[in-house]
């Protein structure tokens, strides 16, 4: 399949007034929009949700429907979407999957011009859906469907009743899921029961069902006979065009060969498999062949009572769909299974608390398979049992799904390529975690809400990418109850509505970001509302003191021990950076009054965290419970002291003496006794040391602890934990699999950017930048960073007599920290003397240009 190319522009077509637009494989064009009240992606719905008659049980139906068109279209208007999931087929042709993912309340729906694959007279629409038990809308239970309208010139074809449907017989209702996390579950598939070429022209669908459409099924009285199916129906009760870009969909062949053995049969389910590097010489012989596509790979036939094993490296972590194109034996059985990663020469795809195991059992047949959900596979391993002749390997590999991200920020630092190598780490561990949506890591795959601030701190200095940060502000206030009270995550899975207070307070923070950032006003301009009830919520969990005490709900602060008794100092202190964004949030809407009121209480409730400064340790507590401090000390507590400007000076130096002493540790606890900071909470950490001017040591303690995850043995991806084998959450190291990609660790660009490079945005949408003279030795840095109006280049070499290059782009005003420059010298603006009276306020202005200041 061919790759997707990503194009943003104004579109004006007679179908669309404007929207984005993504290029998908043959010529055909996916429409996306921010305005999800734009006439031309809305109007004139009159199609209706359809699924198999209710006397059959299915998850997954096939549907087709064909129709004349009286010519060739020279645009078309395709919508669709479905319950959960949809792949979609035009005359025989496979065109995407979708739609991204949402609640049935807030329903996506894709928009496509198919005209590349429409022509005159016979066409056919056909598409596979499966839907994922144990979805919600609200207070209603989730419903399979499929909704389809296309308009071409003067004809509308719709989902209805003329269309045919049946259930997939090859497909197991009792497939398992991946994990407790998430309804997607693996394939256990039986070819001898697919039905063949349904989505093609001639296909004879005579002998399939007409569609049922899906009238309202709650509520009272109950729908009426009479009542007609409507394209608003329960749960559905909102349709919103598709927001964010569509995925890159790309098949990649396993090609290295890292095992192939047989060994005695085991139960595949719960097994591993060491690795030793052993290729069974017959296969080795022609595996070569099959590299070149000359020859399918030949697995010989089993010795009695033993297993084929094959284990395949794509060398890096793959988010796809597992694919097999293959013949042999009737009855033989073909187990799939993934992994992200290996430890210790084992292979096991019980990892990371999921189970990446698809089956299917051949026809006798050429089989061609594709898992219907993905799995984040760096290693595929295909176990064979039951084959006495010959197995032919046409294809073995993953069809990848991508979210287009466009690679825009880069940096150069020849004296310290560790740093580099954290940026590509903190781009690679997005890409890897990011589908339609930030997740957290590959076994939960939720988009949480602090998972999208953290997700942020790395996105924006290098792909600056808005979309999904937009999104999931919007998908989350969605759930928002009547209180204020948002859960962690959207959408949400079952009847799960998980509360995290630190995550209520991510959100708020992440729509300051979002709006610094990227300069979305009437986005955020809308969310105001949901952010306004939720800082009520807050507040009335605080005390007299300003801080919120005993709060009703848990709190995650990175599951590390703390002490969450009472008032805890982590909790407050995202509580107060939530104040002081919010506060600025007001300020920038020219809403002077309302941030005045929130800025009071910022100052209150910093003033009142002194509490919890204990001088006998020179630390902040923990907690402070029924007028006592805690006696426990974390990273954490410290960390958000210096974040927040809690701390005195006296208290700051004393701090991070404590915090930069080099004691031995455990990755749990520190000698002293103080519990360690995970690496997603790392961000507080390094953040509050370097804001303190304790920039090299920051940057290097960063360095001392992450580069385990930089090693060439790992995916150099940044992981969950200060582990991939074990845990240190309850205070004591147990052993378990943990992600190595996890997105709330992807911080360190932030970092970079701002105190590296001396870049900090400083009005919404990154009008207004400033840069300042980083207090580094490095002689020369190089670097580039994506903002609304193009790239700022800020380039140091920093020597006897020093040079700042900059280039700012269009929109954008760069202030120049002139007193940073440590330097009595005479400066030089593009080899003119700078006058006193360029200078405003120790800030030099620079618009639109290329600059050299010599210093």
């Amino acid at each position: 399949m061919g790759t997707k190319k990503l194009i943003i522009l104004l579109l004006f077509v007679p179908f669309f007034s404007f929207g984005q637009i993504s290029d998908l494989p043959n010529d055909v064009k996916g429409f996306w929009t921010y305005d999800s009240t734009l006439k031309d992606f809305n109007k004139e719905w009159t199609a209706q949700w359809i699924w198999l008659p209710e006397n059959i049980e299915s998850d997954i139906m096939l549907a087709r429907h064909s129709f004349e068109l009286l010519k060739k279209p020279t645009n078309s208007k395709f919508r669709i979407s479905a319950s959960s999931k949809y792949e979609l087929y035009v005359n025989g042709i496979y065109v995407c999957q979708g739609p991204a993912r949402s609640a049935p309340h807030h329903q996506s729906f894709d928009v496509l011009d198919l005209s590349s694959l429409l022509k005159k007279g016979k066409n056919i629409i056909a598409a596979r859906v499966h839907f994922q038990r144990g979805t919600t809308s609200y207070h209603l239970e989730g419903r399979s469907g499929l909704l389809v309208q296309l308009e071409s010139d003067d004809q509308t074809i719709i989902s209805n009743q003329n269309w045919k449907v049946h259930l997939d017989k090859s497909w197991d209702n009792n497939s398992k899921s991946m994990n407790r996390f998430q309804l997607a579950v693996n394939d256990n598939i039986n070819l001898n029961n697919k039905i063949e070429g349904f989505e093609t022209i001639d296909f004879n669908d005579s002998h399939w069902e007409n569609a049922t459409p899906l009238k309202r099924s709650s509520g009272w009285p109950s729908a009426t006979k009479s009542e007609k199916a409507t394209t608003l129906t329960n749960p559905w009760t909102n349709l919103v065009p598709r927001d964010i870009p569509y995925l890159i969909e790309k098949e990649i062949k396993a090609v290295t060969l890292i095992e192939a053995k047989q060994i005695e049969s085991i139960d595949i389910d719960n097994s591993s498999l060491d690795l030793s590097g052993f290729i069974d010489k017959n296969i080795s012989k022609g595996f070569k062949n099959y590299l070149k596509n000359n020859s399918p790979l030949i697995i010989p036939p089993l010795t009695e009572n033993k297993t084929w094993y094959l284990v395949f490296d794509f060398g890096e972590v793959i988010n796809g769909h597992p694919k097999l194109i293959v013949e042999g034996q009737k009855n033989t059985e073909i187990h799939v299974l993934a992994a992200p990663y290996i430890l210790d020469q084992t292979f096991t795809h019980n990892i990371v608390a999921s189970n990446y195991h698809d089956k299917i059992i051949l026809s006798g047949k050429k089989n061609n398979w594709q898992a219907m959900y993905f799995k984040p596979s760096r290693y595929l391993t295909l176990a064979i049992k039951g084959n006495t002749n010959p197995i032919k390997i046409h294809f073995a590999g993953t069809k990848q799904i991508k979210y287009p991200f466009e690679s825009k920020g880069k940096i150069s630092i020849p004296d310290a390529p560790w740093i580099e190598d954290l940026w590509n780490a903190s781009k690679k561990t997005i890409d890897v975690c990011t589908t339609d949506a930030y997740t957290d890591n590959y076994r939960e795959r939720r988009q949480y809400a602090q998972t999208g601030y953290y997700a942020a701190l790395g996105n924006f200095f290098t792909f600056g990418d808005y979309a999904l940060q937009r999104r999931y502000l919007i998908q989350i206030a969605q759930e928002q109850q009547a209180n204020g009270l948002m859960p962690a995550y959207a959408p949400l899975t079952g009847d799960d509505y998980m509360v995290i207070l630190d995550s209520n307070c991510l959100w708020i923070r992440s729509l300051f970001s979002y709006l610094l950032y990227s300069g979305d006003y009437k986005t955020v301009k809308e969310l105001l509302p949901y952010a306004e009830r939720l800082m009520k919520l807050l507040d009335s969990y605080t005390n007299e003191l300003g801080m919120i005490d005993s709060p009703p709900f848990a709190y995650w602060l990175d599951h590390t021990l703390n002490d969450r008794t009472g008032a805890n100092l982590n909790l407050n202190g995202h509580y107060l950076g939530a104040l002081e964004d919010y506060s600025k949030i007001l300020k920038w809407l020219n809403n002077d009054k309302k941030s005045y009121v929130y800025i009071t209480k910022a100052k209150k409730l910093k003033s009142s965290l002194q509490l919890f400064w204990d001088k006998e340790k020179q630390l902040f507590a923990d907690a402070y419970i029924n007028g006592k401090r805690s006696d426990q000390f974390s990273e954490h507590a410290n960390a958000m002291a210096l974040v927040h400007n809690i701390a005195s000076k006296e208290q700051t130096e004393a701090i991070a003496n404590t915090l930069l002493e080099k004691d031995n540790h455990n990755y749990i606890f520190r000698e002293n006794g103080i519990t360690m900071v995970s690496p997603a909470m790392s961000y507080f950490l390094h953040e509050g040391l370097a804001a303190n001017g304790y920039e090299k040591a920051s940057m290097k303690l960063l360095h001392d602890r992450f580069k385990p995850m930089l090693k060439n043995d790992t995916n150099r991806t940044l992981w969950e934990e200060w582990w991939r084998d074990g845990t240190g959450r309850t205070g004591k190291f147990q052993k378990r699999t943990r992600s190595d990609a996890q997105t709330e660790s992807v911080f360190p660009p932030a970092l970079i950017a701002k105190y590296v490079f001396g870049l900090q945005a400083t009005k919404p949408g990154m009008k207004e930048i400033v840069i300042t003279k980083p207090n580094f030795n490095f002689k020369n840095i190089e670097g580039e960073f994506p903002t609304p109006h193009g790239l700022v280049s800020v380039n140091w070499e920093i020597k006897n007599k020093s040079i700042l290059n900059i280039k700012v782009p269009k929109g954008i005003i760069a202030k120049i920290d002139i007193e940073s420059l440590n330097n009595n010298k005479t400066i030089e603006l593009n080899h003119k003397t700078l006058h006193i009276n360029e200078i405003r306020d120790g800030l030099l202005e620079l618009i639109n240009g290329d600059y050299q200041i010599n210093f």
